[in-house]
């Protein structure tokens, strides 16, 4: 623009000075051809003095014409740099957006190492011993054609895949099959022969990675002995001496099918009831929970079957006395179907190990170990299948050489899958920082998932594929962020929901 004005200025100067010399030669002209004029002036010194001048002005217009180029070559220059500088603040923008997501990618990596970090942790806490050779045991020694072979080891790595083969007396593989450890690096699995299986020598081959572990066993005809009880009205407590918050946990024989009642009471009147009906060889279960709010001192407890009544006396002390780690042991039922997880959870001397073997109405045995968490905690958890006896069935858990008998019954499974859903927490209160470790049983190779909800609502998500025996065991990092109260985990599979609650101190 700046430019064409000046293009106009121009034009209109030379049109004046042309307009001027037409004019001045004019004058000339007429003067010289008046007859009547005097002598003319001599006017050639200022014509020449006038041409002069627009000769000046024309050089100066070139000169400012070069000069409106030379403008006009920078204004398009700065209008380039303009638009590159607004190219940069685009790229400025979109870099700003990227360091944006590595910083939340830091962040989330940060997150996982610490996940990392807490797992390894949690791994670290399974004896060392575990991770040399695979120990096996098996329920008996000598089978018959058809039989399932009960297989309990430790010392696999811990949720890995263990490889499960049946080796003939010349180290031929005659089966094959995939199962997986827990957490803890231990594995249940039943193994079924075949019913046209020759009688022999055979051993049962576990791999797991790099680690194996063998133990022989025979293939023979064989029989099996049963054995009848008494149904004399017995009743006795698991332990004397009580903490608030501990599970009472009553135990005995009473008439088969018959209704057991139980009332505890306190020095001062407080009173609470519960039950269970015996099972079909006389024994039953009656577990009582205690609060840390619950008064101290001596609680009765009377103990009711077809008019017999048992009463018996404890002690329970205030929660955080020196008694705080007296070994106790219980199940989470007197009751149970095939496929459900077994699971004991109990007191103990912190980082002492504590042993349980689960034995069969046919006195087939099944064990397995664990260490007792820094507050003395600790859980058992026993996975049955659909090949397990119904009937009575006992635990023996031990630690330090104390050892608690705990009787309960396995039924058939209630619904049409052998493999029941089940979900539940290793601990009922985490400190923060912890692991939260949700187990149970589902269809096998079925997706379980499980929302974490905080106090406030927030909610973390994570899943797992059930193995082929249908356990399933998924784990939430917590961290020192985390709000403190009661959380709660929804736990479903196919269509089942289950709602699991915890502390978070």
């Amino acid at each position: 623009m700046p430019r064409n004005y000046v293009y106009v200025i121009i034009g209109a100067l030379a049109l004046a000075m042309a307009s001027a010399g037409v004019y001045g030669m004019l004058n000339v002209h007429l003067i010289q051809a008046n007859p009547y004029s005097g002598k003319l002036p001599d006017y050639t010194s200022q014509l020449d003095s006038l041409n002069t001048q627009v000769n000046s002005i024309s050089s100066q217009v070139d000169s400012l014409k070069s000069q409106v180029d030379s403008i006009s070559s920078q204004v398009n220059s700065i209008n380039d740099n303009i638009t590159s500088l607004k190219m940069l603040k685009t790229n400025l923008a979109d870099i700003h957006e990227k360091l944006a997501d590595l910083q939340s990618l830091n962040t989330n990596i940060a997150d996982i190492q610490d996940k990392l970090t807490n797992i390894a942790n949690k791994t670290s806490q399974v004896p060392s011993a575990s991770y040399g050779k695979i120990l096996v045991t098996l329920d008996k020694s000598i089978y018959a054609p058809g039989n399932t072979v009960h297989i309990n080891a430790i010392g696999a790595q811990p949720l890995k895949a263990v490889q499960v083969q049946l080796l003939d007396s010349n180290g031929f593989v005659l089966m094959g099959q995939t199962t997986w450890a827990d957490s803890t690096g231990s594995v249940l699995y039943g193994l079924q022969l075949s019913s046209v299986i020759l009688p022999g020598q055979y051993q049962i081959k576990l791999t797991s990675d790099q680690t194996t572990g063998m133990q022989p066993m025979t293939v023979s005809t064989s029989s099996s002995a049963t054995s009848s009880g008494s149904y004399t009205f017995t009743a006795q407590t698991d332990k004397g001496i009580y903490q608030g918050g501990d599970l009472i946990q009553i135990t005995g024989i009473a008439t088969p099918g018959s209704a057991v009642t139980a009332t505890l009471q306190s020095a001062s009147g407080m009173t609470l009831n519960s039950g269970a009906t015996a099972n079909s060889d006389g024994t039953y279960t009656i577990v009582f929970s205690t609060l840390s709010s619950y008064e101290s001192g001596t609680w009765t407890i009377a103990i009711t079957n077809l008019s017999q009544t048992k009463t018996l006396s404890i002690y329970l002390e205030s929660a955080g006395s020196s008694n705080s780690n007296t070994f106790t042991a219980q199940t989470d039922k007197t009751s149970y179907h095939q496929g459900d997880l077994i699971r004991i959870t109990g007191t103990a001397q912190p980082s002492t190990t504590i042993t349980a073997v689960l034995t069969s109405p046919s006195q087939s045995t099944y064990s397995s170990s664990t260490t007792a968490n820094s507050d003395g905690t600790y859980t058992i958890i026993f996975a049955t299948s659909s090949s397990y006896t119904t009937g009575n069935w006992n635990v023996n858990v031990s630690n330090l050489g104390q050892s608690k008998i705990i009787y309960f019954t396995i039924g058939t499974s209630n619904s049409s899958s052998s493999y029941p859903f089940t979900a539940q927490t290793d601990k009922s209160s985490y400190q923060r920082g912890d692991l939260v470790q949700i187990s149970g049983s589902a269809q096998p190779s079925s997706t379980v998932n499980a929302v974490l909800v905080s106090p406030s609502g927030t909610t973390y998500n994570t899943s797992a594929t059930a193995n082929s025996n249908g356990n399933y065991v998924m784990f939430f990092s917590t961290f020192q962020s985390y709000p403190t109260g009661n959380w709660y985990a929804e736990v479903t599979n196919s269509g089942q929901t289950k709602i699991l609650s915890f502390n978070l101190q």
